[in-house]
């Protein structure tokens, strides 16, 4: 099984690309995800980010351009954020590297983050998001199938016969997990079943994402997936990601709505992102956990069906939320 690099891509070669000056020190990894790495790079100019993408796709130039606009709109209206950096030919996204290690990187200014323990005021993080839908431009762009799509119900026991024949530790966790998603996704209906008009979401606004920087301050992270969104699916999104007991639902959406979000929670259909999401999670996650040939991949997506599966959206959960919003006077 082959595994990704353990080297960073090409520092001095990524330096020159973005101007930032002469490598300084050491290049560390600071961050791993499923869909790239964070290296801490020291220059002549400071510390940077150097953001590993692992498949940027072949629209990923423009797709970077797009959604580095969108980042310096929520700068320019104060969303706490590192700064993408352009390179010297005006793009953002550069493949550095040698013929045989090739790597597409992005760089942004460096913010020192507390640990990741480290938990954003409630109302902060849900008065960042009003803010960003406020200001948020319109996005004629149809949404990804992604966020608007669940996996065919034929999909699950493929996948937890594959499992089982493995002997993957997290089938168990596979199996009791597939009846939630197939209940909520259904009853949830479709996303777009109230079509309210569309504008640029961050689409990734989770606790991995809204993070705390060294001095106490929230920093909102990873802006690659940002594109057209429902503000409503949005905000039910972060009311899911963010909210452990019901009764904090309502100081979550009053800071939302005092900020200026235009989106209200109505009934379950308001989640329906958040469900078709969860499912479409812990289907790519048990396929990587099946079939990934980098043993740190595999071992992440099996981590995250378990993960999942142990604290999986409900739709008990989500009547609790909606009859704190309800009982508050701020639901839709």
């Amino acid at each position: 099984m082959t595994a990704r690099p353990a080297t960073p891509p090409h520092p001095r070669e990524a330096a020159a690309a973005f101007r930032l000056g002469e490598v300084s020190g050491p290049v560390v990894v600071s961050a791993r995800g499923t869909l790239g790495r964070i290296w801490r790079l020291p220059t002549t100019t400071g510390a940077w980010a150097l953001k590993e993408i692992f498949d940027p796709g072949p629209s990923g130039p423009a797709d970077a351009l797009r959604d580095a606009a969108f980042q310096e709109r929520a700068l320019a209206g104060g969303i706490p954020m590192p700064r993408p950096v352009p390179a010297l030919d005006g793009s953002v996204l550069v493949t550095v590297g040698p013929p045989d290690d090739r790597r597409a990187v992005r760089v942004y200014s460096w913010v020192e983050l507390r640990g990741r323990d480290a938990v954003p005021p409630l109302a902060t993080v849900g008065a960042i998001l009003g803010r960003l839908h406020a200001l948020a431009p319109a996005d004629e762009r149809p949404i990804h199938p992604w966020y608007v799509r669940a996996p065919e119900p034929g999909v699950w026991p493929d996948l937890i016969g594959r499992a089982r024949a493995a002997g993957a530790a997290w089938s168990g966790a596979l199996e009791r997990v597939v009846p939630i998603l197939l209940q909520t996704v259904a009853a949830a209906g479709s996303a777009r079943s109230r079509a309210g008009p569309l504008v640029t979401c961050h689409l990734d606004y989770n606790p991995e994402n809204v993070l705390v920087d060294a001095a106490g301050e929230v920093c909102v992270v990873d802006w690659e997936n940002s594109g057209p969104g429902d503000p409503e699916q949005e905000l039910a999104s972060a009311v899911a990601e963010f909210v452990r007991e019901p009764s904090d639902a309502a100081r979550f959406l009053a800071a939302y709505r005092d900020a200026g979000g235009p989106a209200r929670l109505v009934d379950r259909g308001s989640f329906a992102m958040t469900f078709v999401v969860q499912a479409n999670l812990v289907a790519a996650y048990a396929r990587s956990a099946l079939e990934a040939s980098d043993p740190e991949d595999a071992g992440r997506a099996a981590f995250w069906v378990e993960d999942i599966a142990a604290n999986a959206f409900t739709l008990e959960r989500v009547d609790r939320w909606l009859a704190a919003a309800s009982s508050a006077g701020i639901a839709g």
